[in-house]
Protein backbone atom coordinates (compact mmCIF):
# COMPACT_ATOMS: atom_id res chain seq x y z
CA UNK A 1 0.00 0.00 0.00
CA UNK A 2 2.82 2.40 0.84
CA UNK A 3 4.38 1.74 -2.58
CA UNK A 4 1.07 2.41 -4.34
CA UNK A 5 0.57 5.66 -2.41
CA UNK A 6 4.10 6.79 -3.32
CA UNK A 7 3.47 6.07 -7.00
CA UNK A 8 0.21 8.01 -6.88
CA UNK A 9 1.92 11.01 -5.29
CA UNK A 10 4.73 10.89 -7.84
CA UNK A 11 2.22 10.68 -10.71
CA UNK A 12 0.20 13.61 -9.44
CA UNK A 13 3.33 15.67 -9.00
CA UNK A 14 4.38 14.87 -12.55
CA UNK A 15 1.05 16.03 -13.97
CA UNK A 16 1.27 19.26 -11.96
CA UNK A 17 4.80 19.90 -13.15
CA UNK A 18 3.78 19.26 -16.76
CA UNK A 19 0.91 21.72 -16.44
CA UNK A 20 3.17 24.34 -14.87
CA UNK A 21 5.73 23.83 -17.63
CA UNK A 22 3.04 24.29 -20.27
CA UNK A 23 1.80 27.45 -18.56
CA UNK A 24 5.34 28.81 -18.30
CA UNK A 25 5.99 28.04 -21.98
CA UNK A 26 2.72 29.73 -22.98
CA UNK A 27 3.51 32.80 -20.86
CA UNK A 28 6.93 32.93 -22.49
CA UNK A 29 5.35 32.76 -25.92
CA UNK A 30 3.04 35.66 -25.05
CA UNK A 31 5.99 37.67 -23.76
CA UNK A 32 7.91 36.99 -26.96
CA UNK A 33 4.89 38.08 -29.03
CA UNK A 34 4.62 41.31 -27.03
CA UNK A 35 8.33 42.03 -27.51
CA UNK A 36 7.98 41.41 -31.27
CA UNK A 37 5.05 43.85 -31.52
CA UNK A 38 6.97 46.43 -29.47
CA UNK A 39 9.81 46.23 -31.99
CA UNK A 40 7.32 46.68 -34.82
CA UNK A 41 5.88 49.75 -33.08
CA UNK A 42 9.38 51.25 -32.78
CA UNK A 43 9.98 50.53 -36.46
CA UNK A 44 6.63 52.08 -37.47
CA UNK A 45 7.24 55.19 -35.35
CA UNK A 46 10.70 55.68 -36.84
CA UNK A 47 9.33 55.20 -40.35
CA UNK A 48 6.46 57.60 -39.64
CA UNK A 49 8.92 60.30 -38.57
CA UNK A 50 10.91 59.78 -41.80
CA UNK A 51 7.75 59.99 -43.92
CA UNK A 52 6.55 63.14 -42.14
CA UNK A 53 9.94 64.73 -42.79
CA UNK A 54 9.70 63.78 -46.47
CA UNK A 55 6.18 65.20 -46.70
CA UNK A 56 7.38 68.44 -45.13
CA UNK A 57 10.09 68.77 -47.77
CA UNK A 58 7.71 68.08 -50.68
CA UNK A 59 5.07 70.48 -49.37
CA UNK A 60 7.48 73.36 -49.91
CA UNK A 61 6.91 72.89 -53.66
CA UNK A 62 3.10 72.91 -53.43
CA UNK A 63 0.41 75.55 -53.06
CA UNK A 64 -2.97 75.07 -51.42
CA UNK A 65 -5.69 76.44 -53.70
CA UNK A 66 -9.22 77.22 -52.57
CA UNK A 67 -11.37 78.18 -55.53
CA UNK A 68 -14.99 79.20 -54.81
CA UNK A 69 -16.01 77.75 -58.20
CA UNK A 70 -14.76 74.30 -57.15
CA UNK A 71 -15.80 72.07 -54.27
CA UNK A 72 -13.16 72.06 -51.56
CA UNK A 73 -9.48 72.95 -51.80
CA UNK A 74 -6.53 71.12 -53.29
CA UNK A 75 -2.74 71.00 -53.38
CA UNK A 76 -1.06 71.66 -56.70
CA UNK A 77 2.58 71.87 -57.73
CA UNK A 78 3.41 75.56 -57.38
CA UNK A 79 5.16 75.99 -60.73
CA UNK A 80 2.05 74.54 -62.38
CA UNK A 81 -0.49 76.62 -60.49
CA UNK A 82 -0.90 79.25 -63.23
CA UNK A 83 -1.27 76.55 -65.90
CA UNK A 84 -4.35 75.10 -64.17
CA UNK A 85 -7.20 74.89 -65.09
CA UNK A 86 -5.80 73.56 -68.34
CA UNK A 87 -6.37 75.79 -71.35
CA UNK A 88 -5.05 73.45 -74.04
CA UNK A 89 -4.15 69.80 -74.63
CA UNK A 90 -2.26 68.40 -71.65
CA UNK A 91 -2.51 66.79 -68.22
CA UNK A 92 -2.25 67.94 -64.62
CA UNK A 93 -2.53 66.36 -61.18
CA UNK A 94 -3.53 67.58 -57.76
CA UNK A 95 -4.35 66.25 -54.28
CA UNK A 96 -7.76 67.27 -52.99
CA UNK A 97 -8.59 68.21 -49.40
CA UNK A 98 -9.62 64.59 -48.68
CA UNK A 99 -6.17 63.35 -49.68
CA UNK A 100 -7.37 61.91 -53.01
CA UNK A 101 -5.09 61.90 -56.05
CA UNK A 102 -6.80 63.53 -59.01
CA UNK A 103 -5.61 63.40 -62.60
CA UNK A 104 -6.95 65.94 -65.07
CA UNK A 105 -6.58 65.61 -68.84
CA UNK A 106 -7.61 68.06 -71.55
CA UNK A 107 -7.80 67.73 -75.34
CA UNK A 108 -8.57 70.30 -77.98
CA UNK A 109 -11.33 69.71 -80.57
CA UNK A 110 -11.99 66.00 -79.86
CA UNK A 111 -13.97 64.34 -77.03
CA UNK A 112 -12.44 61.45 -75.08
CA UNK A 113 -13.38 59.31 -72.08
CA UNK A 114 -10.11 57.82 -70.81
CA UNK A 115 -6.34 58.05 -71.18
CA UNK A 116 -3.40 55.66 -71.10
CA UNK A 117 0.21 56.38 -70.16
CA UNK A 118 2.63 54.51 -72.44
CA UNK A 119 6.21 54.17 -71.12
CA UNK A 120 9.05 52.11 -72.64
CA UNK A 121 8.39 49.09 -70.42
CA UNK A 122 4.92 49.57 -68.90
CA UNK A 123 1.46 50.96 -69.55
CA UNK A 124 -1.37 52.15 -67.31
CA UNK A 125 -4.90 53.20 -68.25
CA UNK A 126 -7.69 55.03 -66.45
CA UNK A 127 -11.29 53.90 -66.29
CA UNK A 128 -13.84 55.45 -68.64
CA UNK A 129 -15.44 58.68 -67.45
CA UNK A 130 -18.70 59.25 -69.39
CA UNK A 131 -19.48 62.65 -70.86
CA UNK A 132 -21.72 64.04 -68.13
CA UNK A 133 -20.89 67.77 -68.08
CA UNK A 134 -19.47 67.32 -64.57
CA UNK A 135 -16.33 65.13 -64.64
CA UNK A 136 -16.17 65.03 -68.46
CA UNK A 137 -17.22 68.24 -70.17
CA UNK A 138 -16.43 70.38 -73.22
CA UNK A 139 -16.17 74.17 -73.24
CA UNK A 140 -14.83 76.36 -76.06
CA UNK A 141 -13.70 73.27 -77.94
CA UNK A 142 -11.61 71.92 -75.04
CA UNK A 143 -12.69 68.62 -73.46
CA UNK A 144 -11.58 68.24 -69.84
CA UNK A 145 -11.87 64.99 -67.86
CA UNK A 146 -11.20 64.37 -64.16
CA UNK A 147 -9.93 60.87 -63.29
CA UNK A 148 -9.70 59.37 -59.80
CA UNK A 149 -9.25 55.96 -58.22
CA UNK A 150 -6.40 53.46 -58.24
CA UNK A 151 -6.23 53.46 -62.03
CA UNK A 152 -5.58 57.21 -62.11
CA UNK A 153 -2.95 56.80 -59.39
CA UNK A 154 -1.29 54.08 -61.48
CA UNK A 155 -1.14 56.38 -64.50
CA UNK A 156 0.50 58.98 -62.27
CA UNK A 157 3.00 56.40 -61.02
CA UNK A 158 3.97 55.32 -64.53
CA UNK A 159 4.68 58.93 -65.49
CA UNK A 160 6.55 59.56 -62.23
CA UNK A 161 8.68 56.44 -62.55
CA UNK A 162 9.54 57.28 -66.16
CA UNK A 163 10.20 60.98 -65.78
CA UNK A 164 13.52 60.65 -67.63
CA UNK A 165 11.99 58.49 -70.39
CA UNK A 166 9.59 59.42 -73.15
CA UNK A 167 6.03 58.86 -71.92
CA UNK A 168 3.11 59.20 -74.31
CA UNK A 169 -0.45 59.91 -73.23
CA UNK A 170 -2.96 58.19 -75.50
CA UNK A 171 -6.33 59.92 -75.46
CA UNK A 172 -9.03 57.28 -75.98
CA UNK A 173 -12.70 57.22 -76.82
CA UNK A 174 -14.06 54.09 -78.45
CA UNK A 175 -10.51 53.83 -79.79
CA UNK A 176 -7.32 55.94 -79.95
CA UNK A 177 -7.90 59.65 -80.54
CA UNK A 178 -4.47 61.24 -80.12
CA UNK A 179 -0.99 60.44 -78.81
CA UNK A 180 0.63 63.29 -76.83
CA UNK A 181 4.24 63.19 -75.57
CA UNK A 182 4.51 64.36 -71.96
CA UNK A 183 6.82 67.41 -71.68
CA UNK A 184 9.58 67.38 -69.06
CA UNK A 185 7.98 70.04 -66.85
CA UNK A 186 4.67 68.13 -66.86
CA UNK A 187 6.45 64.87 -65.98
CA UNK A 188 8.24 66.65 -63.11
CA UNK A 189 4.93 68.01 -61.80
CA UNK A 190 3.35 64.55 -62.00
CA UNK A 191 6.31 62.94 -60.23
CA UNK A 192 6.19 65.44 -57.34
CA UNK A 193 2.43 65.10 -56.94
CA UNK A 194 2.52 61.32 -57.04
CA UNK A 195 5.36 61.09 -54.48
CA UNK A 196 3.63 63.51 -52.11
CA UNK A 197 0.40 61.52 -52.43
CA UNK A 198 2.25 58.22 -51.90
CA UNK A 199 3.99 59.54 -48.77
CA UNK A 200 0.74 60.92 -47.38
CA UNK A 201 -0.91 57.53 -47.89
CA UNK A 202 2.00 55.80 -46.15
CA UNK A 203 1.78 58.22 -43.22
CA UNK A 204 -1.98 57.57 -42.91
CA UNK A 205 -1.38 53.82 -42.97
CA UNK A 206 1.24 54.01 -40.21
CA UNK A 207 -0.90 56.36 -38.12
CA UNK A 208 -3.65 53.72 -38.19
CA UNK A 209 -1.27 50.79 -37.70
CA UNK A 210 0.47 52.05 -34.54
CA UNK A 211 -2.67 52.33 -32.33
CA UNK A 212 -3.78 48.88 -33.54
CA UNK A 213 -0.44 47.41 -32.45
CA UNK A 214 -0.71 49.10 -29.03
CA UNK A 215 -4.19 47.62 -28.61
CA UNK A 216 -2.89 44.19 -29.56
CA UNK A 217 -0.17 44.47 -26.90
CA UNK A 218 -2.74 45.49 -24.29
CA UNK A 219 -4.85 42.42 -25.10
CA UNK A 220 -1.87 40.06 -24.96
CA UNK A 221 -0.66 41.54 -21.66
CA UNK A 222 -4.11 41.27 -20.12
CA UNK A 223 -4.38 37.65 -21.28
CA UNK A 224 -0.92 36.79 -19.97
CA UNK A 225 -1.47 38.50 -16.61
CA UNK A 226 -4.85 36.86 -16.17
CA UNK A 227 -3.42 33.38 -16.75
CA UNK A 228 -0.47 34.12 -14.46
CA UNK A 229 -2.77 35.15 -11.61
CA UNK A 230 -5.03 32.08 -11.96
CA UNK A 231 -4.62 29.04 -9.73
CA UNK A 232 -3.58 25.81 -11.48
CA UNK A 233 -7.17 24.55 -11.19
CA UNK A 234 -8.58 27.73 -12.78
CA UNK A 235 -6.16 27.62 -15.72
CA UNK A 236 -7.07 24.06 -16.72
Amino acid sequence: MATIALLMLTGCGGKKNDREDREAAYAGMLTDSIAKIEREIDSCENRLKEVHDQIGVWLRDFTNVSNPREAGSYLIYTSFKDKYPLKTTGIASRINSNGQFELIAALKNTPFTRIAAIAPSETAETLDVPRDQALNYTADGLTTVLFTGKEAVEVGRVIADNQLNHVTINYLNSGPVLGWVVPNETAKMMMATYILYRDQQEAARLEQRIPMLHEKINLLRAHRDRRTSETPEQSQ
